[in-house]
């Protein structure tokens, strides 16, 4: 805050205040009538009208009154923003809601992404770990109906996701369990990323050599790891909440916003930009292609057991937000999904140990 003295200080946090409360322009004239300054108006404009010269002010349309722009939000978020306090009853309730999400790991992504939007008012998301990053532990396929198996994936540190894939054809169920022992012997300890790969050039090398059940159990398992977009990785709740935004209310700026949420990759690129940093980021809309508009903004933080940072959550929605109410919640969810896994990944290895 050293390019700012006190009182220019003072009114610029105030107005970022104002008009997180109501969304419009602020006016000198408001200022005055708060009775928060000992200034007159005239000496609160000429602060006004150099913050304005500085950056920090932008003056929409041909309004008397000012908004704050991304420059000031960097500045009120870096520095003006010190305490960061939750509530009692947001801890319990985060708490209550995780321990209920059930015992797959895909539960515990989509419960903290509904208790983000419902927590922040805004869109909430957690970008399950990266592909790039997991590492496959083993692989087992069930018959579940006829053209249909079931995938039973073991990722380390022992995440399970299972999913029904429908084959177009039928399998034995000596084909499904010899293809779950030779897959997760040879592919064990391998990247999803460097399984892909190596599926797809060994399966035109064995369509090649006419190898007609090789070639089968190897489709098998392409399709059972296929990194359909966004698919097991991103978790979206509360897309709508940006209908009562006044930034957003007309339409064509919500339909560019809700496309962009359907293009997943968008989000997956955003964060991964992000994922070693090992504190709290906000990204103003002027700093990052987000969501094809630069009026939105994130506050993202990494997650994972231990001190590994797989993972990525946080809330989109206006700059225009209350920051000290929700970058806590953000950084509550990220250590609570974080002590769930390790919770999750202890309790595995209990047995192990005994």
């Amino acid at each position: 805050m050293s390019t700012l003295d006190t009182r220019s200080q003072a009114i610029l946090k105030e107005i970022i205040r104002v008009h997180v409360d109501t969304g419009k322009p602020v006016s000198s004239r408001t200022l005055f009538k708060s009775s928060r300054f000992h200034l007159s108006p005239a000496s609160i404009r000429n602060i006004m009208a150099d913050l304005t010269d500085g950056g920090y002010l932008a003056q929409p349309h041909t309004s008397a009154g000012r908004v704050p722009t991304d420059r000031a939000y960097r500045l009120y978020i870096d520095e003006l923003v010190k305490n960061r306090r939750i509530h009692v009853g947001v801890r319990e309730q985060v708490d209550s809601d995780l321990a209920s999400a059930g015992p797959e790991v895909t539960g515990l992504f989509q419960t903290a992404s509904r208790l983000l939007s419902r927590l922040s008012g805004e869109v909430g998301f957690v970008v399950a770990p990266d592909a790039l990053h997991t590492v496959l532990k083993t692989l087992r396929f069930l018959s579940v109906a006829p053209g249909k198996v079931l995938v039973v994936q073991v990722n380390e540190p022992d995440v399970v996701l299972s999913r029904v894939i429908e084959t177009g054809g039928d399998y034995t169920v000596r084909e499904l369990d010899d293809a779950s022992e030779r897959f997760s012997r040879e592919y064990a300890g391998r990247t999803l990323d460097d399984v892909r790969r190596r599926l797809l050039d060994e399966v035109t090398e064995q369509r090649a050599a006419c190898d007609r059940m090789l070639a089968r159990a190897l489709d098998l398992a392409r399709l059972a790891l296929d990194a359909r977009e966004g698919e097991q990785r991103v978790y979206v709740d509360g897309a709508s909440k940006l209908l009562d935004k006044p930034e957003f209310s007309d339409v064509e700026s919500l339909k560019k916003i809700f496309r962009a949420f359907d293009e997943k990759a968008r989000l997956l690129d955003l964060v991964t930009r992000y994922l070693d940093a090992r504190e709290t980021c906000v990204v103003l809309g002027s700093e990052a292609s987000l969501a094809s508009d630069p009026r939105l903004s994130a506050v993202l933080t990494s997650y994972g057991p231990g001190e590994r940072l797989t993972g990525m959550l946080g809330v989109i929605g206006p700059a225009r937000r209350e920051y000290p109410r929700v970058i806590p919640v953000v950084e509550l969810l990220g250590r609570a999904l974080s002590e769930r896994l390790e919770s999750r990944e202890n309790r595995r290895r209990e047995p192990n140990n005994g």
